[in-house]
């Protein structure tokens, strides 16, 4: 299983700093599931549930309030407006 590193930002500080399998987020043209070796881009996101997969059997749901998504070779960067893990 391979992973990547994931990054979380918002007006409130960082709030995910870690590796991760799986990220799955809404962009602006539709849903979006980024993994390990994904091509690099840039992309808005929308308000959106989305989910974090810390493994192939582990998601951690949480709510997106709208940002930026970047990934390159290095990782992925989430900068949002806000984000809230569920419970």
């Amino acid at each position: 299983m391979k992973t990547f590193h994931l990054t979380i930002s918002s007006p409130d500080g960082n709030i995910f700093d870690g590796e991760i399998y799986k990220l799955d987020v809404r962009g602006i043209l539709g849903d979006l599931a980024i993994m390990a070796g994904h091509v690099p881009f840039v992309t808005s996101v929308k308000n959106a549930p989305c989910k974090i997969w810390i493994d192939e059997t582990t998601p951690k749901e949480a709510t997106l309030d709208g940002g930026l998504l970047t990934v390159d070779k290095q990782g992925a960067t989430l900068i949002a407006g806000s984000f809230k893990f569920k419970e």
